[in-house]
C-alpha cells in the first residue's frame, strides 16, 4: 500500500494523525489526482453501506414474512433468527456511520480556494521608484498578505476604488480569516467593476471556511446561475457541500 492509499484510507476511517491531516489537506490543495481519488474512495464507501443496508432490510423483511406463516415452533426459531439480524444491523450501520464522515468545509476550501490573480497592476520589478500601488500587488503577488492587506486599506480609503475591497478580502482569505473576508465581499457586490462577477464564487468560498453550509449552498446556487465565472467548478463543489 501507497503512502497516499494509506492516507486516504485512514481519513476515511478517521484515523488520521494531526502531522497526517497536515499531508492530506497539502494534497488536497496541490494534488488534484489525489483529490479525485480520495472522493472516488469516499463515494464508494457509501455505495456499500447503502448496498448492505438494504441487504440488511431485505433479510429482516424476508425472516418477518416466513414468522407469520410457520408453524409456532417454527416461527419461535424465526423469531431468534429476526433478533440476531437486528443485532446485525445495529452494528453493521453503527460500524459504517462511524467511518462515514463529510469532507470538511476545511478540505474543500483548500482544494477550490486560489487567490485571484494580479490584473490591475502591472508589476515593474526596477530599481526606480514605486508607489503605494506598486508595492501593494507586489506585497500580494509575494504572498506577503499582512503587508498587502495594509496597503489595500489605506488604499480604498483614499480612492475608494472597488477591486481594493476584492483583492484585501483574497488576501484575508489566503490566511484563513474568512470571517474578516466576508463583509469586504458583500460590499464589493455592490459596485459594478471588472471584478465584480468573480466576488460571488469568492464569497461562497468564504461561507464555506467558516462552515456555514447554507449561505455557502446558497451563494454557490447564484455562481451556477449566473454561469460565468467558475459556473463549473461551483456545480462540483456544491455537491460535495450538499
Amino acid at each position: 500500500m501507497s503512502k497516499q492509499e494509506d492516507l486516504i484510507e485512514k481519513y476515511i476511517q478517521n484515523r488520521l494523525s494531526p502531522e497526517e491531516r497536515v499531508m492530506v489537506d497539502e494534497l488536497l490543495h496541490n494534488d488534484i489526482d489525489f483529490q479525485k481519488e480520495l472522493t472516488l474512495q469516499a463515494n464508494l464507501k457509501k455505495a456499500i453501506r447503502k448496498e448492505d443496508d438494504d441487504r440488511f432490510r431485505d433479510l429482516i423483511s424476508e425472516l418477518e414474512s416466513k414468522a407469520k406463516i410457520e408453524k409456532p415452533i417454527t416461527r419461535r426459531s424465526y423469531v431468534k433468527w429476526l433478533a440476531a439480524a437486528s443485532v446485525l444491523l445495529f452494528v453493521g450501520l453503527t460500524y459504517f456511520l462511524t467511518m462515514d464522515q463529510k469532507v470538511s468545509t476545511d478540505d474543500l476550501f483548500a482544494s477550490y480556494f486560489e487567490p485571484y490573480r494580479n490584473v490591475v497592476q502591472p508589476l515593474q520589478r526596477g530599481d526606480g521608484y514605486q508607489d503605494e500601488k506598486t508595492l501593494a500587488f507586489l506585497a500580494y503577488e509575494r504572498g506577503e498578505y499582512d503587508t498587502a492587506i495594509s496597503l489595500f486599506s489605506n488604499l480604498y480609503s483614499t480612492t475608494k476604488e472597488p477591486y481594493y475591497l476584492f483583492y484585501k478580502a483574497n488576501a484575508l482569505l489566503k490566511l484563513k480569516k474568512a470571517n474578516e473576508a466576508v463583509p469586504l465581499l458583500l460590499e464589493h457586490l455592490k459596485t459594478n467593476d471588472t471584478l465584480t462577477e468573480k466576488t460571488t464564487w469568492y464569497l461562497a468560498l468564504a461561507y464555506l471556511k467558516m462552515n456555514d453550509r447554507p449561505n455557502a449552498r446558497k451563494t454557490l446556487e447564484k455562481v451556477i446561475a449566473d454561469g460565468k465565472y467558475k459556473s463549473t467548478e461551483a456545480k462540483k463543489l456544491l455537491e460535495a457541500v450538499n
